[in-house]
């Protein structure tokens, strides 16, 4: 079995728990609130990688490897954990701005 997916996914999730719970545990009612923001940066992020990456894809502008990603694809060159790094980063990206730009504390 290969494990190499699996261990690119655990990173993937490792990190964003890890930069997550940095951030929401000092800041978590000034995050709570700010949610909506949250989820319209995620949401423009993953569409704009919905397009971009189906373009470059497509356009052979980079490939992934099949034997580094579980297997479920979008237009057939855009892996699963596309979607989730850029979820996981841009969540991640929109709390540390938030915090660190505009909350009362500006720390973690």
């Amino acid at each position: 079995m290969n494990l190499a997916p699996l261990t690119n996914l655990a990173m993937l999730i490792i990190a964003g728990l890890v930069f997550h719970t940095m951030l929401w545990l000092r800041n978590g009612r000034f995050l709570w609130s700010k949610r909506k923001i949250i989820l319209q940066v995620v949401l423009i992020a993953e569409l704009w990688m919905l397009i971009s990456d189906a373009i470059g894809g497509h356009m052979r502008a980079w490939i992934f490897s099949r034997d580094k990603v579980l297997g479920i694809w979008f237009f057939q060159v855009m892996p699963i954990e596309d979607f989730l790094g850029i979820a996981v980063v841009s969540s991640a990206t929109a709390c540390a701005i938030l915090v660190f730009g505009y909350s009362p504390r500006k720390w973690i």
